[in-house]
């Protein structure tokens, strides 16, 4: 395939993509940020709390 065939074809692909608003955009980039926060949150908090135990269980064995 000639490479600029390929990059017209992956232009006239570009122009049929539904792209989102700019709102859409926004709304959406917020909701991302907001899950990632949360789940960053969870982990950290479940990763202090199984460290403390596993350094609980540690002083159990000495």
């Amino acid at each position: 395939m000639n490479l600029s065939k390929y990059f017209r074809e992956a232009v006239s692909e570009l122009h049929r993509v539904s792209w989102p608003t700019r709102q859409q955009a926004i709304r959406i980039s917020i909701i991302v940020l907001a899950v990632t926060f949360a789940f960053a949150f969870i982990f950290g908090f479940f990763d202090t709390f199984l460290s403390w135990g596993y350094k609980m269980l540690l002083k159990l064995a000495n």
